[in-house]
């Protein structure tokens, strides 16, 4: 019942907020986004976002709804200052340098990103006692629970993912050869396993990517992953007018809810890398000149 009654609450709120738009003396968007938040919050969440970094051009968006627990998490856009073109300018000094002004944090994980399944653990505090930048060969995901070490994942089209259980945190880097390895189920089994939370405590979020209306793929992807899935989402694999595209984004989703996650504490702003031009690089779009976002988690 009471999800009736907020549900009717949030699509008069939209009305208002429709006739809002032509009569000055309503707020028409804050009418709008109140009842899209009561109608459909993740609708809301995507939209607010996405007006927002139209608006104000930001060099990094963070995950606000994680700040209160002590994680801070986000990702860079094509406005942050410092332009990275692959993971191995971050091993460069002078780029350390300036990265590190950049953002109010000491310690850095940098993940070699291969496109595999291995994810790092980094639980040893008295190993990465010093500030600075830790590399980590061979490695397209880790986790830690070492409070100030910030975890790192470059990307240009394919997906950073976030974690938070307990004390650990932990980052993956998703292309397309990754889930298929299942980096994303292996990094959630992992963290749980060493955090001691269960899968469907974990709370999670999505990084921009490229959407699976831009991403056409070959006719061997019907073999790598499923063209058919249950009613609580899309197949990742699909066929549309005699050409095949993938959804990355979902086909990720997908492997967490097997692992036990629940679709509650998955958070996907739903950016596409391809189609927002003009806050992202898509390595697709631009080839070898695309930059690289970088993500990042800390507790």
């Amino acid at each position: 019942m009471k999800r009736i009654v907020l549900f009717g609450l949030g699509v008069a709120l939209i009305g208002v907020g429709i006739v809002g738009l032509f009569l000055p003396v309503l707020q028409g968007w804050a009418m709008i986004f109140m009842g899209l938040a009561l109608v459909s919050p993740r609708l809301a969440r995507k939209l607010r976002g996405r007006l927002f970094r139209k608006l104000f051009k930001k060099d990094i968006v963070t995950i606000s709804d994680w700040k209160k627990s002590g994680v801070s998490a986000g990702f860079t856009t094509r406005h942050f200052p410092l332009v990275l073109k692959k993971t191995d300018d971050l091993l460069n000094a002078e780029n350390q340098g300036k990265f590190g002004a950049l953002l109010p944090y000491k310690k850095f994980a940098v993940l070699n990103q291969v496109h595999g399944d291995h994810v790092a653990v980094l639980d040893q505090p008295e190993r990465y006692a010093k500030d600075g930048f830790y590399h980590f060969p061979e490695c397209d995901a880790a986790i830690t629970n070492i409070s100030g070490m910030t975890l790192l994942a470059l990307t240009a089209d394919c997906l950073s993912i976030f974690l938070s259980a307990g004390d650990w945190v932990g980052i993956a880097h998703a292309g397309w050869r990754g889930s298929q390895k299942g980096i994303a189920g292996k990094t959630l089994e992992l963290i749980c396993e060493r955090s001691g939370v269960s899968p469907g405590e974990v709370r999670i979020a999505f990084g921009p990517r490229i959407g699976p209306k831009n991403y056409e793929v070959g006719v061997e992807f019907q073999q790598y992953f499923p063209t058919h899935v249950g009613a609580r989402l899309i197949a990742p694999v699909r066929h549309v007018k005699g050409k095949w595209y993938f959804d990355l984004a979902k086909e990720n989703e997908r492997q967490l809810l097997e692992a036990g996650a629940l679709s509650r504490n998955i958070l996907d702003p739903g950016i596409c890398t391809f189609e927002e031009k003009e806050d992202f690089y898509s390595f697709r779009r631009e080839k070898e000149l695309a930059g690289r976002l970088v993500s990042f988690i800390s507790r």
